[in-house]
């Protein structure tokens, strides 16, 4: 997920990539999110100030070029910071996304959930919108369909439709940009467009800030973190199963990396 080391702050570049018509040709952008002359820029520490506006309106007009993969050493910090072992947190990427943290344009990869937008604006666009406002939840079609249906949640109630999205590598709700360490959940969303080593430190804090999760991620009680990440439905998907499967595999293949070379097999000679 990038040389990016965490902790760390974000950069600061605020650049405009307007798109006239649909004819414009397919163009990587450098990086996401834009400002107006009236917009305060990022300060150098996440926590100090956040921007006075975030122009999100990349993700429905341009491809981007976020910085992709992490690093031993990212994956390192954030297991030292949690007090978990490495394959544990991969196990939890490789589960949520299956190694995908954005998509073919450079997005983000989200899940758009319909009760979640309903909850958020009492159901007022139920009747209208049937799609992406529902009580129950549910109706997720196809992959390609989310940022579309994000879209048109985000025409209505911006911010609730903001919330209403698994986002990144770690598929962490936009409703909790404030346990991963956000003044907003704009600025959580702009993160995410950044870099994957910032869906790491969002969930490195977002599980620090939950006790009950980060004990059951440190004893690999996968039940209990299925149900404190995912909530009490995890079993419909063999949340745990998968969780628990994958780090068995992460494991494995860490020991198998620390093991040194036996006599006469040829390894590590140059």
């Amino acid at each position: 997920m990038t040389s990016y080391r965490i902790p760390n702050y974000l950069r600061a570049s605020w650049l405009i990539f307007p798109l006239d018509d649909g004819t414009s040709p397919r163009v990587l952008m450098p990086m996401p999110g834009g400002v107006d002359a009236n917009v305060v820029p990022y300060a150098a520490c996440w926590w100090q100030a956040v921007p006075a506006h975030i122009d999100l309106e990349f993700l429905f007009k341009e491809c981007r070029n976020p910085a992709r993969g992490l690093s031993d050493d990212d994956y390192a910090a954030a297991a030292e910071e949690l007090g978990v072992d490495v394959p544990a947190i991969q196990a939890v990427a490789e589960v949520e996304t299956s190694g995908e943290a954005f998509d073919e344009s450079g997005r983000p990869r989200i899940l758009f959930e319909r009760h979640y937008f309903h909850r958020r604006t009492d159901g007022r666009h139920a009747a209208t919108h049937p799609r992406i406002s529902n009580a129950r939840a549910g109706g997720y079609g196809k992959f390609s369909a989310q940022y579309a249906k994000l879209e048109e949640a985000y025409r209505l109630a911006p911010e609730a439709a903001l919330r209403a999205a698994s986002w990144g590598r770690f598929q962490i709700m936009g409703d909790n940009f404030k346990a991963a360490g956000f003044a907003s959940v704009e600025a959580f969303v702009l993160a995410m467009a950044r870099s994957e080593a910032e869906h790491l430190m969002a969930f490195t804090r977002f599980v620090k800030n939950n006790k009950r999760m980060l004990a059951a991620l440190r004893k690999h009680d996968w039940a209990a973190f299925a149900a404190a990440y995912n909530g009490p439905g995890y079993r419909k998907n063999s949340y745990d199963t998968k969780l628990e499967a994958a780090h068995r595999r992460f494991l494995s293949e860490a020991e198998k990396a620390a093991k040194p070379a036996q006599p006469g097999s040829g390894k590590g000679l140059p």
